[in-house]
């Protein structure tokens, strides 16, 4: 058995495990959707419901992937080159989880006494708001200039071209990693309704949500919508 079948085989193992532990299963699911998230809103028997369709992750951190493996995979070949397939295959692999938590198509339910989704359930009088959140903390902006004395004694001012495309790969998998979430009154803590969105997406859910809510609310109090 050839030495980059082995690597290839060992990645898929961990591969594995890290999608079952992350979430990265219903990730890969969506790579055939759009570029960009979608709703659908409809209405049925008093009900408002929310068809939510997440953005396919950045194909750009799965062609580093490819590449990466390509590289490996062909170590008996390429030999010591082979192994600068493990640059792109770390930036992807460090990318590709980005946003795969809730990264799954969602319905979310409003009646004029409850919200439902999930197969979970609350009380219209116990929700405070619905809020957009960043799928991700992870540091995007352009690393620092570097330094470097030329043997003249000239400076030259320089930045990590691993640094740069890793932060390009992460930029391009957080526009899709927005989620909208849920806050009731019991405390701080807030539950995701759906994930994976891009910011217009999730920002025009979240008005909906709300407006849903409110004219519920007064179709529970008065029959008015």
């Amino acid at each position: 058995m050839g030495i980059g079948l082995i690597l290839l085989v060992v990645l898929g193992v961990v591969g594995f495990f890290l999608a079952k532990k992350l979430g990265l299963l219903g990730f890969v699911l969506t790579l055939g959707n759009r570029g960009r998230s979608r709703f659908r809103r409809s209405e049925s028997d008093g009900q408002t419901i929310f068809n939510v369709t997440p953005a396919r992750p950045s194909l750009t951190a799965l062609a580093a992937i490819a590449v990466g493996v390509a590289f490996l995979m062909n170590v008996e070949t390429l030999e010591f080159i082979a192994f600068f397939g493990l640059m792109p295959l770390i930036m992807g692999l460090l990318a590709f989880p980005i946003g795969a938590r809730y990264r799954q198509p969602a319905i979310i339910t409003i009646t004029d006494d409850a919200v439902r989704s999930g197969g979970k359930t609350w009380p219209r009088g116990e929700i405070v708001d619905f809020n957009v959140r960043q799928g991700s903390r992870v540091n995007t902006d352009e690393p620092p200039l570097v330094i470097h004395r030329t043997p003249d004694g000239g400076l030259i001012y320089s930045r990590s071209s691993f640094e740069m495309i890793s932060r390009i790969l992460n930029r391009r998998m957080i526009e899709r990693s927005y989620f909208v979430s849920l806050r009731t009154r019991a405390g701080s803590d807030e539950t995701v309704l759906s994930g994976g969105l891009t910011l217009d997406c999730a920002e025009a859910l979240q008005r909906d949500l709300r407006e849903a809510l409110s004219t519920n609310a007064k179709v529970s109090l008065g029959g008015v919508a």
